[in-house]
């Protein structure tokens, strides 16, 4: 619809009054006496909203494909409820089975209908079920808990507990596939948000650092990944191995920091977060000339210092969104 410019109207007792476009209320059928919601926004504008308290099913179809793991992640990524997956010829096995396998990679889906040519998948958590940042609490504490246990494995050697860390990254991936449909939903339907009281720029911040600690997480199995190469390689060089420990413990009261920083968005936490963020940094450059200092060390070791960069740089994106914001 153009931009239209109407004049507003009062009557004797001082109410203002302003008609709506015509076809505006064909299109939502609204009649005399419906009821319509109102809401100042931030920088002074009204939204009408026709549909307020209104809920919408969405249903999207899929056609079994050698990529309908995609398809299917995408689809609940985008706040579908319904998610059907057919084929005219009849699902195989194989088929039924990567459905279901994908299914239960993401949390509130389940298996509501099923037969010969069709399987009807249901996403059962409503967007505001679970506030974002109760999930986002979650996947931190999970992630933390990843990093302290690849950092264990590394230093102990240990092949098995490096095996463990892997699986638990799987939970994290779950956590951060419901955030971002919760998000997602929020963002496309703005009346949600305001049941739950967050706005497209809280939405936008959950998004990144959700995406970081999704990536911590991701890293610390690439750290944990390297026990075995470190092993074969003769371990880790005696001299090198007390800083990494030193460090490790920097690193994890580093992302401990930044995150309960994230949360209060209070000059004192931040202050700290960036006093422990420069500390963790300059262990890590203590670590690097150890390294240079030596020479034979194993080859792996240096892929390794590359990670702890890594790790510090995905940290300190965390700080950086954890400032107080201005008040409009």
């Amino acid at each position: 619809m153009s931009v239209e410019i109407r004049r507003l109207q009062s009557t004797r007792d001082g109410t203002f009054l302003v008609t709506l476009p015509r076809e505006w209320a064909k299109r939502f059928k609204l009649q005399k006496g419906a009821p319509i919601h109102v809401k100042e926004r931030v920088d002074g504008c009204l939204i009408l909203d026709p549909r307020y308290g209104a809920e919408e099913t969405q249903e999207i179809v899929l056609k079994l494909s050698e990529r309908i793991e995609d398809s299917i992640l995408s689809s609940y990524l985008l706040g579908y409820e319904f998610i059907a997956v057919e084929e005219p010829q009849g699902l195989r096995e194989e088929g039924r089975e990567r459905i279901k396998r994908t299914a239960s990679r993401l949390i509130g889906v389940e298996i509501i209908e099923e037969d010969e040519r069709r399987i009807l998948l249901q996403c059962l958590l409503k967007a505001t079920a679970i506030p974002p940042e109760k999930i986002l609490r979650r996947q931190y504490i999970l992630s933390k808990s990843l990093l302290d246990d690849a950092f264990e494995a590394l230093l102990s050697l240990n092949l098995e507990e490096a095996g463990k860390v892997r699986d638990k990254d799987e939970e994290i991936d779950r956590l951060y596939f419901l955030l971002v449909r919760i998000l997602r939903s929020l963002i496309v339907n703005p009346r949600l948000g305001e049941k739950l009281g967050i706005s497209p720029i809280d939405c936008l911040d959950y998004r990144l650092v959700a995406s970081l600690v999704e990536r911590i997480a991701d890293t610390s199995v690439e750290v944990a990944e390297l026990v075995s190469k470190l092993k074969a390689q003769g371990g880790i060089p005696r001299a090198f191995r007390g800083f990494l420990e030193k460090f490790s413990g920097k690193l994890s009261s580093t992302y401990e920091h930044a995150i309960k920083a994230l949360f209060s968005r209070g000059e004192k936490t931040v202050n700290q977060a960036l006093r422990s963020l420069k500390d963790a940094a300059e262990s890590l450059r203590s670590l690097e000339e150890e390294a240079l200092k030596r020479r034979g060390n194993p080859p792996t070791l240096y892929i390794l210092l590359t990670l702890l960069g890594t790790l510090i740089d995905q940290i300190k994106d965390i700080t950086d969104l954890a400032f107080p914001r201005p008040r409009p």
